[in-house]
């Protein structure tokens, strides 16, 4: 049996209404008796031709990682049968994080004041699981140049990208992210500072 979740974790799991009892076993399972420090649970519709796919994401910072749980629609599952859900949890060691990116839109930045909360939030997170490369042909410059000068290209770790927008998820979800993508960065700056010594 796992231990016992923060009663704001289970409420915020509850409220995004996508089999909060199985997500909470996951991570009660996975925390091994660590203290939960901060958490943000993310939940993502994708509504195609013929059906609606469901994914929640649980992030919880404890003291030495960051664990991620999902939960997913089956999409291999028989046409009239009892809907089945794909899980999987990852930790990542806060100094194995390696990219840490927070981003934040603020509405009318003129008139901006210290204190001020942002509209939207992004939350970039890589940790060498998977890469993306984009590509593209390369040119010489001349307009009416036909030879071949190969390609060129970028490779972007991204292993997790997030955004929280207040015009889709409302302020207090925008917000929750603001809390945890600081809470997440600060963690990890003092978990690099632990490593070095």
């Amino acid at each position: 049996m796992g231990m016992a979740l923060p009663e704001v974790l289970v409420h915020d799991l509850q409220s995004a209404g996508y089999y909060p009892q199985l997500t909470q076993g996951i991570l009660a399972d996975s925390l091994y008796e660590e203290p939960v420090l901060a958490h943000f649970v993310h939940i993502d519709t994708h509504v195609d031709i013929e059906s609606i796919h469901r994914h929640v994401t649980a992030f919880v910072l404890t003291e030495t990682r960051l664990l991620l749980a999902h939960v997913d629609d089956d999409p291999n599952a028989e046409p009239g049968a009892k809907p089945r859900a794909v899980t999987s949890s990852e930790d990542i060691e806060l100094d194995r994080l390696g990219t840490v990116m927070v981003g934040r839109t603020f509405a009318d930045p003129a008139a901006y004041k210290p204190g001020d909360k942002p509209v939207e939030v992004s939350l970039t997170m890589s940790w060498g699981a998977s890469k993306r490369i984009e590509a593209f042909p390369e040119t010489c410059g001349d307009p009416n140049c036909m030879g071949d000068h190969g390609y060129g290209g970028s490779i972007f770790a991204e292993d997790v990208m997030l955004r929280v927008s207040a015009e889709a998820e409302g302020q207090a979800a925008v917000d929750r992210m603001a809390d945890f993508a600081g809470k997440l960065r600060a963690a990890v700056f003092h978990a690099r500072l632990r490593s070095r010594r």
